[in-house]
């Protein structure tokens, strides 16, 4: 009951999350129907579940690849536009914007080309930018409709990255 905004509840469990809201999206680009949510956890482990066609999907394949992807590019141009990454720092990258983040994403394609056997991984291209599409769209919407929820998770972003240019030098 309830979909992929049960699961990622699920999903969540005992965690702490940061955001008031999950992002949801569901919406259907060139007869593919994608649906997604997230939250950010206080934590630095990620958990992103996919589905193709109900088909767990567990090591994801063109639809994740999208959604990263989408998810990266986003939450930068919004932290730019924000002023919250100056024009001489570095974009996040996607271990960056990943680090927190619970997440599931699922489509409905009509033909999916499974690799494999055991239908692990995803190969249709077409995938990848549907994901893509309606995630990027989407989530510009949803981060300026939640500005809390996005001031925190962009936080999340920038101690994530300073991190990881702390462990490099």
């Amino acid at each position: 009951d309830g979909g992929l905004k049960s699961f990622i509840h699920y999903l969540v469990g005992k965690t702490q999350i940061i955001q008031e809201n999950p992002f949801y999206v569901q919406k259907e680009v060139d007869d593919i129907e994608v649906e997604t949510v997230l939250v950010y956890s206080d934590g630095i482990e990620n958990e992103e579940i996919s589905f193709a066609n109900n088909i767990y999907t567990p090591d994801g394949g063109t639809h994740i690849t999208g959604f990263r992807s989408a998810l990266t590019r986003t939450l930068n141009d919004y932290a730019r536009k924000e002023s919250y990454l100056k024009d001489a720092e570095d974009n996040f990258t996607g271990d960056d914007v990943r680090e927190g983040l619970i997440a599931a994403v699922s489509i409905k394609i009509r033909e999916p080309q499974f690799e494999g056997q055991t239908k692990a991984r995803l190969g249709n291209t077409e995938a990848r930018a549907a994901v893509e599409t309606a995630v990027a769209e989407s989530q510009k919407e949803l981060l300026e409709r939640y500005s809390s929820d996005a001031k925190r998770i962009i936080e999340k972003n920038l101690l994530a990255s300073k991190a990881r240019k702390a462990a490099k030098a």
